[in-house]
């Protein structure tokens, strides 16, 4: 934790927590609120305490040799140092201890094994892909991640409005928990008695709205278009784009991310171009949610617990599939559900370590991880400059890798929808 960040987002992160400190956390703004409005605060906080027992070690950028430089366009001017790096990454630890945790728990309830909880949490806990992502880069998907599965845990404890609580509480976070709010209802429907069906979607809806407008009190004004620049993206040139990396059309753990290889040809990239690329891939996510929630609706909810895991997975997978922008660290969403479908032997496991391995390497390699090490600069400069040199000099390969890298993962994602498909609910399973 202390010794590996990424240059941009833990930047961010001490960048938030400087005007928090010098101007108040009520001027701090970020979208979505969770994390920028409400967490980051105690990390400000926090970091200004212990900053005053132990130095902060803040690394001006202007001081490493050019080859450190994170991309310019960037802007990074400073390296945060050792202490800022523990502690705004400790709520992830945190977090993933507590994701452990409760898969342990909530497998020891549906296969009374402590040997198969114990493998679910070291599933989690010791995935180099889930360390990666919470320890080395920094980020906080793990608390979405977690939010979603205690939702899910209160989903089969039929405690419906700590469930909606929860769900809020991932949408304030990262907004793709709202993907499961269609098949909550579903099952909330198929799952109660026919007396207490709509009274306990009644329920979990109006909580779940009334959370989530008092997370969202403070950006109500600016919640359209922040939700609409997840989608959409409005180049102000109508001509050629200078800068193609600005605007991706496509890139990470998908099949768009082939378009990475117009880094290597340098076709010239319209806004118009962008602009068509974003439309169609909604009219994908629309289409794929779709018969998504279609097979849903044909579900029997009450033979498996393994259905509920199984709707609350695919939605997911109907956005990795379709959207033109899966970040890396998304995978992080997955992988709880993924690892109750693997111990309940519904998925192979070979397929789940593969996509933890094919994410694993391309967040290594998309920022070459030379530069998630820029806290040592001030020790091991010579070394991180020597590694940089090295990837840069093979610079066409790593694109041609990143490229085949997302489609894999695209490929990986099939082969578990139909490993999915093909288990019958009257195999024989471990939950």
């Amino acid at each position: 934790m202390p010794i590996s960040a990424h240059p941009y987002d833990v930047y961010s992160w001490y960048d938030v927590s400087t005007r928090i400190l010098k101007n108040g956390p009520l001027s701090l703004q970020g979208f979505p609120p969770l994390w920028y409005h409400y967490m980051m605060v105690p990390v400000a906080y926090s970091f200004s305490w212990l900053s005053g027992i132990s130095s902060s070690g803040v690394i001006p950028v202007t001081s490493l040799p050019l080859a450190l430089n994170f991309y310019s366009s960037y802007n990074v001017q400073y390296v945060p140092g050792l202490l800022f790096d523990t502690v705004v990454k400790f709520p992830f630890l945190i977090s993933d201890i507590m994701v452990a945790f409760l898969l342990y728990k909530i497998v020891a309830e549906l296969t009374k094994s402590k040997g198969l909880a114990e493998k679910a949490a070291f599933l989690w806990f010791l995935n180099p892909f889930v360390i990666w992502i919470s320890a080395v880069w920094g980020t906080w998907d793990t608390l979405p991640a977690f939010t979603s599965l205690v939702a899910f845990y209160f989903l089969l404890k039929k405690k419906i409005v700590f469930s909606a609580v929860f769900i809020a509480l991932g949408v304030a976070l990262k907004l793709y928990p709202v993907l499961f709010l269609v098949p909550i209802g579903i099952y909330l429907l198929k799952s109660s008695s026919v007396e207490d069906k709509w009274k306990n979607c009644l329920k979990f809806f109006s909580v779940f709205a009334m959370a989530t407008f008092l997370l969202f009190l403070p950006y109500l004004g600016t919640i359209a278009s922040s939700f609409s620049s997840y989608f959409v993206q409005n180049p102000s040139t109508s001509g050629a784009i200078t800068n193609p990396i600005s605007y991706p059309v496509g890139f990470g753990l998908s099949y768009w991310s082939i378009y990475l290889l117009n880094r290597l040809i340098n076709l010239p990239v319209t806004a118009g171009f962008v602009s068509l690329a974003s439309t169609v891939s909604i009219i994908l996510v629309a289409l794929a949610l779709g018969i998504v929630y279609w097979k849903t609706s044909k579900i029997a909810f009450e033979k498996s617990v393994y259905n509920l895991v199984l709707v609350l997975l695919l939605p997911l997978f109907a956005l990795f599939l379709s959207y033109r922008q899966i970040c890396e660290q998304y995978f992080i969403w997955a992988i709880p559900f993924l690892i109750i479908l693997l111990i309940g032997n519904r998925i192979k496991p070979v397929y789940f370590w593969a996509a933890s391995i094919v994410a694993l390497l391309y967040a290594l390699l998309n920022l070459p991880f030379p530069f998630f090490f820029l806290p040592l600069a001030p020790w091991y400069t010579n070394s991180l400059v020597g590694m940089v040199h090295a990837f840069w000099a093979i610079e066409s390969a790593r694109i041609v890798t990143l490229s085949a890298l997302g489609c894999i993962f695209s490929i990986l994602l099939v082969l578990i929808i139909m490993n999915l498909m093909k288990t019958k609910d009257s195999r024989k399973a471990k939950i």
